[in-house]
């Protein structure tokens, strides 16, 4: 405050002396040594300013008076022993803030009395101490009304006892003017309102906590350590069950009133309550039993504890959230490129359909459908999250139909032979039903004169557009590499004969379909390059037939097969937890991990919880890699699941000291049925909650620290600890088995993921071309 606005209201209280020592040459302050009743009228201060008096009761000359006396207090040039105090304590502070604590002998070298030592947190001088007579009534007491529009109270003040208030308040005493309460919006109230209902309580208590909060005290440089205060005062009177017995006429006994600091793992005191963003990143210790979603449940501990737990719970480490700021951060950044690269698919939550005439193998434009699957997450498609890593069984092991599907097409395409028109536009590799009779020649072998030897016996199996035995240079058919009569196991030729004719109607025409791989199912089609980049395919250049590409590879990207024909990425299974099918899933992990994830690694720790949440979402995507083979699905739905088990299994360990467990349950587990009936819709897989949810379970019982209540208590989760793991160890085992040696087949299993609302509701991801 400028120049002491605080001492102005009883100006009897200044020094004289020390005020008559500094006087300088521009500046006389004479003070009346007379005492001041409260009941008389202020005496005037008259000021020497050069070769001017000017007296105090002018506003004019007092406002001089309070610049000039608060720019010498302000800057410490003051020879007053309480403003030079006042600095001092300001530029201590200020240096125990930025630098840390202050030595020990400056504190001594201060050579201050002992309730200034008490009091150095504080930046004005200690006032006189008082307390409240709550039993004084009616006595006349007459101060100042109102000063700068604040209003004095007017409670008797019985001077010379110890104070109720904390002896580090800067604000305690009676000479200091209190601020003026800003009123509470509306729209504060209805928050308020909302929130005790939420938590359970009512509005008339959630008003009374609130009233009972305080701050923390500013941040002082003094030692750590606190010295109590005792003092033997009846407090009845200042506690809401004293009020009550002391109605009934029976009041409660004198208890001694001590001064206590908590300070939390070497948190400052003095920190301030910060607002809710700073609090994600607050380094506060989580209650063993409580946390976030305990506050959110309005969970309690009992009011009686054993000593022997409440060290345990007090014993407990307290951790930073490495983790969860690692996982959201990737999620974040991977979720940012693939959006940024690949695009987005159409939203919604059906099929969606683009018609466009394009110019096929036929020579011919046609009018051709692409279906594919909205994406209501808004973000890439099912196609490009296949390519990125997602969890897709047919790239994770041979699955059996898909491997049909590519036998199927091989042996249609043993029998076919090449389509040459007779106006020499081109030639493609067909079937004899889709070439015409009447405007081309299908080139088949041993039919046609054209042709080859293999052993001195007739070829059974050709021809091939643009490839032939002899023509090709590399890799060339000579014995004992002789190509098969078999045309789907020739090598793609990479070097042909350079002569412009070969009288082989088959190598001089001009080609106008390769293949091309189209849909999540490795489906093959020899094709235009237009149709199949209206399909979203791969077009393969270099080969003529579809048995030469490896259509899965394209599909699913990454790494290639060790053997091209056995896909062996099995470890989609944990990279498909850092994908997100698009911006609003990736909000809802951040959200949850910001939250969840983030308090409960704060009791658990990085390692523990890493453990708990990569296992249940490699548990929770195995289980839907099986019961859901053809569904493209990313994002950590199992592992999310997996931290909600361990809320239970912490409930569970900590049931012997809540107030009101049952309560708690009750709420939780309404919570975790609703999202479960959320993956209900399409794109969000239940198979992974459920599994992830049970691993989540097992391993939480496991790797979550935990409280004994006794001897036996600690025996029995020690065994629970071999008994849990060894029981997720088996379910993981199980499951591995279903996947890659007994696979199973369920049709009714895709209800409990997706309930079909509408006939397209719950369609494959697959893609398909229609023709109209």
């Amino acid at each position: 405050a400028w120049g002491g606005t605080e001492n102005m209201a009883e100006p009897q209280r200044e020094s004289t002396s020390s005020l008559q020592r500094k006087k300088p040459p521009w500046l006389r302050l004479d003070i009346p040594t007379t005492q001041m009743s409260l009941d008389e009228p202020p005496t005037f201060v008259q000021v020497k300013v050069g070769e001017f008096n000017i007296s105090a009761g002018n506003e004019a000359e007092k406002l001089v008076f309070v610049v000039l006396r608060g720019t010498a207090d302000w800057f410490g040039v003051s020879k007053d022993g309480d403003a030079t105090q006042r600095w001092q304590r300001k530029s201590l502070r200020h240096c125990s803030l930025r630098y840390g604590k202050l030595k020990p002998q400056v504190i001594r070298e201060m050579d201050l009395p002992s309730q200034d030592n008490i009091s150095l947190t504080s930046t004005e001088t200690p006032p006189p101490l008082y307390i409240v007579d709550p039993l004084a009534r009616g006595r006349a007491f007459r101060m100042v009304e109102e000063v700068d529009g604040y209003s004095v109270p007017q409670t008797p003040i019985t001077p010379g006892a110890a104070s109720l208030c904390s002896f580090t308040s800067s604000r305690s005493g009676l000479n200091r003017l209190p601020r003026r309460r800003k009123r509470e919006s509306v729209a504060k109230m209805s928050f308020r309102a909302a929130a005790a209902l939420v938590k359970g309580r009512s509005l008339r208590e959630s008003t009374l906590r609130r009233a009972q909060r305080r701050s923390f005290t500013p941040a002082s440089f003094m030692e750590e350590d606190v010295v109590d205060f005792p003092d033997e005062l009846d407090t009845s009177f200042f506690a809401r069950r004293g009020w009550r017995k002391a109605k009934e006429g029976t009041g409660p006994p004198k208890v001694p009133l001590r001064q206590e600091v908590v300070s939390v793992h070497g948190q400052r005191r003095g920190q301030r309550i910060v607002i809710p963003v700073k609090k994600l990143f607050a380094r506060e210790k989580r209650p063993y039993g409580l946390g976030m979603v305990g506050k959110l449940t309005n969970r309690t501990y009992r009011k009686r504890i054993d000593s022997y737990v409440k060290r345990q719970i007090e014993d407990m480490d307290d951790h930073r959230p490495f983790f969860t700021y690692w996982i959201t951060f990737v999620h974040l950044l991977i979720t940012i490129l693939a959006v940024s690269i690949y695009g987005f698919a159409p939203p919604g939550f059906s099929q969606h359909e683009t018609v466009d005439s394009v110019l096929r193998n036929k020579g011919v434009y046609e009018n051709v459908k692409f279906v594919q699957q909205e994406n209501f997450w808004i973000g890439p498609s099912s196609v490009t999250l296949i390519h990125l890593g997602a969890k897709y069984s047919p790239c994770m092991r041979q699955d059996q139909q898909v491997h049909d599907l590519i036998r199927e097409k091989r042996d249609i395409e043993r029998n076919s032979a090449c389509c040459v028109r007779n106006d020499r536009s081109g030639c493609v590799q067909t079937s004899e039903e889709e070439c015409s009779s009447t405007l081309a020649v299908w080139v088949k072998w041993p039919g046609h004169p054209s042709t080859p030897k293999l052993n001195g016996k007739d070829r059974q199996y050709g021809s091939v557009c643009h490839q032939d035995p002899r023509i090709c240079l590399e890799p060339a058919s000579v014995s004992p590499h002789e190509w098969p009569d078999d045309i789907t196991k020739w090598p793609v030729c990479t070097r042909y004969n350079t002569g412009n004719h070969t009288n082989l109607p088959h190598i001089d025409c001009t080609i106008t379909g390769r293949p091309c791989c189209i849909g999540t199912k490795g489906r093959c089609e020899i094709t235009s390059r237009e149709y199949c980049d209206f399909m979203k395919g791969y077009f393969h250049e270099e080969a003529t037939l579809c048995s030469q590409v490896h259509c899965m590879d394209d599909v699913c990207g990454l790494l290639p097969f060790l053997n091209p024909e056995v896909p062996d990425q099995f470890y989609r299974l944990w990279l498909s937890l850092f994908l997100h099918a698009g911006i609003l899933h990736c909000l809802v992990s951040v959200a949850f991990q910001m939250t969840i994830l983030r308090d409960l690694e704060k009791l658990a720790g990085w390692l523990r919880i890493s453990i708990i949440y990569i296992l249940s979402g490699i548990t929770g995507n195995l289980a839907s890699a099986i019961f859901l083979p053809y569904r493209a699905e990313v994002g950590p739905a199992g592992s999310q699941f997996g931290i909600l088990a361990c809320l239970f299994v912490e409930l569970f360990q900590s049931w012997q000291i809540l107030a009101q467990p049952w309560r708690a349950f009750t709420k939780l587990l309404c919570v975790v049925l609703f999202l479960f009936a959320f993956g209900l819709l399409p794109w969000i897989d239940n198979f992974a909650h459920i599994c992830g949810f049970i691993s989540g379970f097992f391993l939480s019982f496991a790797f979550l620290p935990y409280i004994s209540f006794g001897r036996m208590d600690l025996y029995r989760k020690r065994c629970q600890i071999i008994i849990f793991l060894l029981v997720f160890v088996g379910l993981f085992s199980g499951l591995v088995v279903l996947f890659y040696v007994y696979p199973i087949k369920c049709e009714w299993c895709e209800l409990l993921t997706c309930i079909p609302f509408t006939d397209k509701f719950c369609e494959k991801y697959d893609l398909n071309a229609h023709l109209h």
